[in-house]
């Protein structure tokens, strides 16, 4: 929101604390996310899992996610604001570590990444919604990558302190830190986060989307188009959860503390990505690119992007080389978070926008649930790793070229301004 709209309710001050709040948020998301990856071959040793059983540990944290998220599209976002929903969430993240720090077992890990996964699968939406609630539609980009940045630096710390902490305390230490952490980021948002201006969730130069009908506004192709990005890009995000820990110590031949290390560099070049696309995709509109340019054009390109770095890892034979491949290959589609985030915001009529924007980031993440599984089952065989990457290869590129064909912001905005007029 400009300066002068955010005063409405609040200084300009206030609306960033939101914002690194909701980082704080985020943060201890992919914290949440990460401990099982970074902790997999511990885990595996211990309860003696094969890769195909940890994959299916892996993918119960996706087993509900989807599922609450409608929960709190549906039946929450209607009735309560952002940061009611969103403190609830924390301390639901903070209560479900706890099961496995006090009886670890295969079944234990199980129902505990299920009650994780129903707490952080309305998570990012809300997240998203509580920050649009301070910032008009022109000036969303940069604080929604500053609060999925949170995401970027929870995966960029936690590979180096877990890791310390694993190989200090076990593994289960890891998890009950991840714990304590979420604890401390809910005081934060009970004491200092406050509800955005009434203007910066229901604009008033803005249609409220009374006149529109349900089916007008799913079978738009611009919100088409976002759900199919986000489902190809949640697939790679399984895969980075899951597995990329375990393919940098298989491929490079490192220790536990020292793969940390390494994926700690790995997180940090693709928040780094993740941001300079985003500033750049900020300073394109600024000069008066559309948004299908500035936004659609450039999530297409880095799916796009991501599907041609797997097929070069699946085919260089260098550990390095491949690595800094999958690196790049990882890190593009997360864009698409923050530049569709910004994208629904700005097409959806505002009576409709909270609810859509949660549903579709709720319902993509169903994609995580096969993609740890699919990775499991190859990487048993002689070139899994290669096989898993063509995989993730396939799904990038479908998305990229249904997302430059279907994503047009400008004529989805005029679409649904008709009925309003």
């Amino acid at each position: 929101m400009a300066a002068g709209q955010a005063k409405t309710n609040g200084t300009r001050g206030t609306a960033w604390l939101i914002v690194f709040l909701l980082f704080l948020a985020q943060m201890l998301n992919y914290f949440d996310k990460t401990v099982v990856g970074v902790a997999a071959a511990s885990i595996m040793a211990e309860l003696h899992l094969t890769p195909e059983r940890y994959g299916l540990v892996a993918s119960a944290f996706f087993s509900l996610y989807a599922l609450t998220g409608l929960l709190v599209a549906f039946v929450a976002a209607p009735r309560f604001r952002p940061r009611s929903i969103m403190a609830v969430l924390l301390l639901v993240w903070s209560l479900a570590q706890l099961p496995v720090v006090l009886s670890a077992s295969f079944t234990t890990l199980i129902v505990g990444r299920v009650i994780l996964g129903m707490g952080e699968g309305p998570g990012t939406p809300t997240s998203i919604n509580a920050c649009h609630e301070w910032f008009a539609p022109a000036d969303r980009n940069m604080p929604t990558a500053l609060t999925l940045f949170g995401s970027q630096v929870g995966s960029l710390l936690a590979a180096p302190i877990l890791s310390y902490i694993i190989a200090g305390f076990g593994w289960r230490a890891a998890f009950l830190a991840c714990s304590a952490a979420g604890g401390v980021i809910l005081i934060l948002w009970l004491l200092l986060s406050a509800d955005g201006p009434e203007a910066a969730r229901r604009e008033a130069s803005a249609p409220d989307g009374s006149g529109i009908r349900q089916r007008d506004l799913w079978s738009d192709p611009t919100i088409i188009g976002n759900f199919v990005a986000g489902f190809a890009a949640y697939w790679v995000v399984g895969f980075t959860v899951a597995w990329l820990p375990l393919f940098v110590r298989s491929r490079l031949g490192l220790g536990l503390v020292a793969s940390g290390w390494v994926l700690s560099g790995i997180y940090l070049v693709q928040a780094v990505l993740l941001l300079l696309v985003a500033f750049a995709s900020q300073r394109m509109l600024k000069a008066g690119a559309t948004s299908r340019m500035a936004r659609g054009i450039v999530m297409a390109s880095c799916l796009l992007a991501s599907a041609a770095a797997f097929v070069a890892a699946a085919m260089v034979g260098d550990a390095f080389l491949a690595v800094m491949l999958v690196t790049i290959g990882t890190a593009l589609p997360l864009v698409i978070f923050t530049l569709g985030a910004a994208m629904l915001s700005e097409v959806t009529p505002a009576g409709h926008r909270n609810r859509l924007v949660t549903i579709i980031f709720s319902v993509v993440t169903l994609s995580a649930i096969p993609s740890p599984l699919v990775t499991g089952r190859l990487v048993q065989g002689d070139r899994g790793w290669d096989q898993a990457f063509l995989v993730l290869a396939i799904v990038a590129l479908a998305g990229g070229l249904i997302s430059w064909a279907t994503l047009r912001p400008e004529r989805s905005i005029r679409r649904f301004a008709a009925p309003a007029a």
